[in-house]
Order: structure tokens, then C-alpha cells, then sequence
């Protein structure tokens, strides 16, 4: 395809988007780096399982989208998991665990960082390269391999991929709709509320999404 392409217009509309993506970062690297990122703990928690799944599949979509040099659909399925799903709703839901260190937590966090910045890689290499610098110690402008998706190493078969990511939407109905309860009613997103019920098809979700916006 043939672009129009508008500086002016492009720094507008991404500076967003990268801060976004570099608050993240950041946000990330207050947490210990396991050893092995490679190879994820035992025990990972429901939570971890769907958003890995998750982006397993965005994964997916952009290497696919990179072999047939379509830049548009890899870069919006970088920019909707980066910036919306996975802070938005994932780090949410795991914001407790991370900052009690959990394993599952923090493995799940710093893989997802450290591979998005290689799949992100090419079209902003200068800034992949100086957040995975920092974070990793190796820049992502350097790996020679698409990222692995980590739902293959776990040995996850493609129905439960499937059913975990058919999930992605339910979750993100009910946050939304959870916070917009409680901002109409005047009440602050950290304070607990009532009469909200967890949906049937997420109940292997209940403690975490309980715990998130003090469901009483």
C-alpha cells in the first residue's frame, strides 16, 4: 500500500502512544527480574495464564503481519495490547501480587516487557533499544528471532488458548463497567462497593477481580 506520510501528524497522534509504553516500562522495572525468563515458574496464576494467552495471540497476529509486510496491522495490534489490555486491565488485576513480588507476577510482567519491545523493535528501534538496554541488558534491536509465544512453551493447547482469549472481552466488560459504576455513583476507584456480581464465565477470575475493586 501507498501511505501519506505527515511527520507533524505522526508525532501527534503516537507521542501518546510511546509514553504509554515507556511508563509501562517503568512501572516494570520496579519489580526483580527473575533469572530465567525463559522458562516460567510453576504455579502461574489464572490471571497470568490469560493475558500470556493473550499475547500469544497478538504475537501472532504480528509476525504474520510482518512476513507480508503489512505495518498496519502489526503496529495496531502492538498498540491495542500495549497501551489498553495489557496496563489497563492486566496490571490491574496483578498490581497487588507484583507489589507483594509474587513469582508468577513478576516472571509474567518482564516476559511480556521484554518480548513486546522485540516484536515493537522495528518500528521504533531507538527507543526498544534503550528500554530493554536498561531493563535487560540486551537490546531488542539485536535478537535475531521473532519472540517465542509463551503459551507453547507452557505447553497450553490451542482450545484453551482459545477459550482463555475468548475471555479477553468479558474481562474487559466488567472492569469498565465496574469503574463507570463507581465513578457514577461518586464513589473513588480504590473504595470498596456493593451489589456488583461477578459474570458465571469468569468466575476462575472471582478472587483477583474481587480483590481489585473491593467487591463487597
Amino acid at each position: 500500500d501507498d501511505f501519506h506520510i505527515n511527520p507533524e501528524e505522526i508525532e501527534k497522534k503516537y507521542f501518546g502512544v510511546l509514553t504509554k509504553l515507556y511508563n509501562v516500562a517503568r512501572f516494570s522495572s520496579f519489580f526483580e527480574i527473575p533469572d530465567d525468563l525463559d522458562n516460567a515458574p510453576e504455579n502461574l496464576a489464572a490471571e497470568d495464564k490469560w493475558i500470556l494467552a493473550e499475547f500469544s495471540s497478538m504475537l501472532g497476529t504480528v509476525q504474520s503481519s510482518w512476513q507480508e509486510l503489512d505495518i498496519y496491522s502489526a503496529t495496531q495490534a502492538l498498540k491495542n495490547f500495549g497501551t489498553g489490555i495489557f496496563p489497563s486491565h492486566w496490571m490491574e488485576m496483578a498490581k497487588s501480587r507484583l507489589y507483594d513480588f509474587n513469582p508468577s507476577a513478576t516472571w509474567t510482567v518482564h516476559r511480556i516487557v521484554r518480548d513486546f519491545m522485540s516484536a515493537f523493535s522495528p518500528i521504533c528501534p531507538f527507543f526498544t533499544h534503550h528500554i530493554t538496554e536498561t531493563l535487560y541488558q540486551h537490546s531488542a534491536v539485536d535478537v535475531r528471532q521473532f519472540p517465542n509465544h509463551p503459551v507453547s512453551e507452557l505447553e497450553v493447547g490451542s482450545d484453551e488458548n482459545i477459550r482463555l482469549c475468548g475471555l479477553t472481552h468479558a474481562i474487559i466488560e466488567f472492569n469498565s463497567t465496574t469503574w463507570k459504576l463507581k465513578k457514577d455513583s461518586g464513589i473513588s476507584l480504590n473504595m470498596p462497593i456493593s451489589g456488583v456480581e461477578i459474570p458465571p464465565e469468569l468466575q476462575e477470575f472471582s478472587a483477583i477481580l474481587g480483590q481489585m475493586h473491593k467487591l463487597e
